[in-house]
């Protein structure tokens, strides 16, 4: 397999900052990550699996969609980065 079914359609990413996910099946949170431009990080993604380093592969693989949301900011996006990796308190 060289490719995901799930990569987003040519230009329908955003250019603007932001934080994406990719998540399982059952909607859980398997990698977070931010960008100053969301279509040139995610592209990154996107390419030949056969080009990722196989810890990327793997979690591209093992993902089944990828969700992002659009900042005003680089530190705006280090915050939300931050409340989805924070632990959830008890």
């Amino acid at each position: 397999m060289t490719s995901v079914s799930y990569r987003p359609e040519p230009g329908s990413i955003p250019t603007d900052p932001g934080v994406y996910t990719f998540r399982d099946a059952h909607e859980r949170v398997i990698y977070v990550g931010k960008a100053k431009n969301l279509r040139a990080r995610l592209s990154n993604y996107f390419q030949d699996l056969n080009q990722l380093h196989p810890r990327t592969r793997a979690m591209v693989q093992s993902a089944n969609h990828v969700q992002w949301t659009v900042v005003s900011s680089e530190l705006e996006a280090l915050n939300l980065c931050l409340l989805y990796t924070s632990p959830s308190p008890r």
